[in-house]
């Protein structure tokens, strides 16, 4: 018959080495959860304001295009011989030769704002609205 043998197991560990290595691996544990939070949930927050601000950036760059395309646009409307003419004759009262210009004044301004029905006219006088 054969013999039988034990099967062979390592003496277990005094509870002191056990409590040891639970600690240890919770320590494992936690710092691999902290790790985890700062590489991994962090980020991700700041992966998002990036993409918000990129976003932000974005749109604002398409409109500033936009704008330097309508600038561009009234630049050469600006620089056609018809506008520079408006132009010269609006702002700076400039005619072509052989044409008479002609300046029409406003109509006066009543400096003391007398009312319409105002009976006494020598104060008018005295003061230039009549």
């Amino acid at each position: 018959m054969p013999t039988r043998r034990a099967p062979s197991r390592e003496p277990r560990p005094p509870a002191k080495v056990r409590a040891r290595r639970r600690a240890m691996a919770g320590l494992v544990v936690g710092v691999l959860f902290v790790g985890v939070l700062l590489f991994g949930v962090f980020p991700t927050r700041q992966w998002f304001d990036q993409r918000r601000e990129t976003a932000d950036a974005e749109a604002e760059l398409a409109a500033v295009r936009a704008e330097r395309a309508e600038v561009a646009k009234e630049q050469e409307r600006l620089q056609t011989p018809e506008e520079i003419e408006r132009i010269a004759r609006e702002d700076f009262g400039m005619v072509e030769p052989g044409e008479e210009a002609y300046n029409i004044l406003p109509a006066p301004v009543d400096p003391i704002g007398l009312p319409e029905g105002w009976p006494f006219t020598g104060v008018e006088r005295a003061f230039g609205a009549g």
